[in-house]
């Protein structure tokens, strides 16, 4: 899943350069050479059965590519048709700098990398304690730079002392599946198989487990409620986590169905004159479900709108947690939210309360 999340972004940044890259327009010959390559491509397609209508369906309109010129209207034609029978947004074919997602990044492009991922703090929006001690931790993404280990470590022992945590992933569009590892590492005392990765190269499968880390920076956090608000946004890593969570029962889903985006890719594939296509080659399958959340999506244990998640969850938390030690402030601080919780949350963000 990592390395298919990266091979998002970096195709996206990819095809802002294609005007300087290949040609413009394809001649028929070189539409047959480009679609050779997708079908030999497609056979590797993470659905055995799928990969056969696939190449069916891009035979079919073999002639009909031949009459396309332009090469951007042809990669987006390529597209829609596989997405139309595979049913899998993460098929694609795009038109931009030829093998730009296989190319090491240049010095510069690595240390733009390394300032976005500062700029954003690791992917971190805010990691704080909440009032009733609740903590809460947002996550934008699960950031690939080597230093997101300790981003994270540092977000989870400001909230090590928390009763009750709340992982926000509702805008989390993924990322790295090794720090979501990471993060989940975070809720097992003992190493835990999470899922395995099934991958199809050159017709055979191959399996790789998926374990918690045996040693996270920082204390565990367990014994205590957890959350997670998921919403139609919640996507591919992100939904990894709250999947795993749930079927460990670590912790209670609240909010909307996530984006179902389970499938992943070892790369992309050129398909030459600046055409490159991204074909999901692997799944995640769940040692508890068998299966995953690809198309479905993960659905919550408490459903409400993601615009309500936070004060429904809030409520949960409070509800849920218990209190670990005696303290006078802490219980009028804790009733108080209790009586109203959005006055508490409004309350946190202003840092005033109203009388």
């Amino acid at each position: 899943m990592t390395k298919f999340c990266t091979c998002v972004v970096v195709l996206l940044l990819a095809l802002h350069c294609r005007a300087d890259q290949g040609p413009a327009s394809v001649t028929p010959q070189q539409v047959d050479e480009i679609v050779d390559q997708l079908l030999s491509g497609l056979r590797d397609y993470v659905f055995p059965e799928v990969a056969e209508n696939l190449q069916s369906q891009i035979r079919t309109h073999r002639s009909e590519y031949r009459a396309i010129s332009d090469s951007n209207a042809l990669a987006a034609r390529l597209t829609g048709d596989l997405r139309a029978v595979g049913r899998d947004h993460h098929l694609e074919v795009a038109y931009g700098e030829e093998l730009g997602m296989q190319k090491a990044p240049t010095s510069a492009e690595k240390q733009h990398a390394r300032a976005f991922d500062l700029a954003n703090g690791h992917g971190i929006r805010s990691g704080r304690r909440l009032p009733g001690n609740i903590g809460y931790v947002d996550l934008a993404f699960f950031s690939p730079d080597s230093d997101a280990g300790t981003a994270l470590a540092a977000a989870m022992q400001l909230v090590s002392g928390t009763e009750a945590l709340i992982l926000d992933l509702r805008r989390n569009g993924g990322g790295s599946g090794d720090t979501a590892t990471a993060l989940l590492s975070y809720f097992f005392e003992e190493p835990t198989q999470l899922s395995s990765i099934v991958e199809r190269k050159s017709g055979q499968t191959l399996e790789r487990q998926k374990w918690t880390m045996p040693y996270v920076a920082g204390p565990h956090y367990l014994g205590k409620a957890v959350f997670v608000l998921t919403s139609r946004h919640t996507h591919s890593a992100a939904e990894a986590c709250a999947y795993d969570l749930k079927n460990t029962h670590r912790a209670t889903i609240v909010g909307e169905r996530t984006a179902g985006d389970a499938n992943s890719s070892t790369g992309e594939i050129a398909l030459g004159y600046g055409f490159a296509a991204l074909i999901p080659n692997g799944q995640t399958r769940s040692p508890i479900t068998h299966t995953n959340w690809e198309r479905t999506g993960v659905e919550p244990d408490v459903v409400t709108n993601a615009s309500d998640a936070l004060t429904v969850v809030y409520k949960l938390a409070l509800k849920d947690a218990k209190p670990s030690v005696e303290s006078g402030e802490l219980t009028k601080e804790r009733q108080l939210a209790v009586q109203d919780p959005q006055a508490a949350l409004a309350e946190e963000v202003t840092g005033f309360q109203k009388n």
